[in-house]
């Protein structure tokens, strides 16, 4: 649930809500850290008034508010986890009405008697950059993504966010009040821009739809072909790059997460942990699945050595470039 929250609305929530329950007997105060949990600080949840699914396994779900709607700022209350799981299993006594109310209530207790620190515009701006390279790269199917980038399929809506991101960094204006994860922000956009970059250079697009590239293999079409072994020799050193660009931009990656479960939203994909290189198909470990946690000086390494080989490859075959 916490990856498809956006961080704008989970800023909002506990902002409006000044970090406590929202219940009137309790308004304990929260913390979004279990590991900060102490006598006077409870654990919060982030609770749906109307259940996530439309099902009803899921409390107080049917309804007609669209699902995709439900993961909204107004459709969330912030409790503690015994109010949560209170008024979960009592749905008869805590109906959609109710807790509407219950929450418009604390939120204007709080505005009269706190002088609670309101949302600024900085951290509005940095909710909708986080909440925008969530959806471009799509990290909910991280796992989809993953699966076809070590065999080098790239679907269109990639290639559209390496765009879009490439303007992006041109565009942005930083409010320059979070030094650490504009900077995560910006080797993100910029690893994931020259990884998608480099993989369009000797790649295109395939039937039937043209949804997605993969390596141009036109050169096995022609026979007999003088030039195939030369090509070939060429794509496999474009493969190899293109397997340490995708582990810089995992490596990125995990540090701009990181930076946003700091100081935005410490449920940011949170049940996943770390995000890994997955090679299920053992594409670039000798037949055998293996699974990845990239490391810069690794990475870096291997781009050096990589990198010479194409400048050797390039000078003795400046046809084939």
């Amino acid at each position: 649930m916490s990856g498809t929250i956006k961080t704008k609305d989970v800023k909002i929530l506990w902002s409006r809500g000044a970090g406590r329950c929202s219940m009137k007997e309790c308004r304990r105060k929260l913390t979004m850290d279990s590991s900060k949990e102490t006598e006077s600080y409870a654990l919060g949840e982030m609770c749906h008034i109307i259940g996530e699914t439309n099902s009803d396994k899921s409390p107080r779900g049917i309804s007609s508010m669209p699902e995709e709607d439900r993961n909204n700022y107004s459709n969330l209350i912030l409790l503690c986890s015994h109010h949560h799981t209170e008024i979960d299993k009592n749905i008869n006594d805590w109906p959609i009405e109710i807790l509407h109310q219950v929450k418009d209530e604390h939120e204007l207790w709080v505005e009269e008697t706190l002088s609670q620190k309101t949302i600024t515009p900085a951290e509005l701006v940095y909710s909708n950059i986080i909440d925008n390279i969530n959806i471009k790269l799509q990290l909910d199917l991280y796992n989809w993504f993953m699966s076809n980038a070590v065999r080098n399929v790239i679907y269109n809506n990639f290639i559209d966010a390496a765009d879009y991101f490439e303007e992006r960094l041109i565009a942005i204006d930083w409010p320059n009040t979070n030094v650490e994860l504009e900077k995560s922000i910006i080797n993100l956009m910029k690893s994931f821009t020259d990884y998608i970059t480099h993989y369009l250079k000797y790649s295109s697009p395939q039937e039937p739809g043209f949804k997605y590239y993969r390596e141009d293999t036109t050169y096995k079409k022609i026979f007999p072909n003088p030039d195939y072994h030369t090509i070939s020799d060429r794509n496999q050193l474009w493969i190899k790059k293109n397997f340490f660009l995708l582990q810089k931009f995992v490596y990125f990656l995990n540090l701009f997460v990181k930076e946003v479960r700091k100081d935005f939203n410490p449920f940011f994909h949170l049940e996943r942990g770390k995000f890994l290189i997955v090679d299920e198909y053992g594409m670039y470990g000798g037949g055998e699945p293996y699974l990845l946690l990239p490391k810069i000086n690794d990475i870096n390494n291997h781009l050096d050595t990589i990198n010479s080989e194409i400048n050797e490859f390039e000078e003795k075959n400046a046809d084939y470039i």
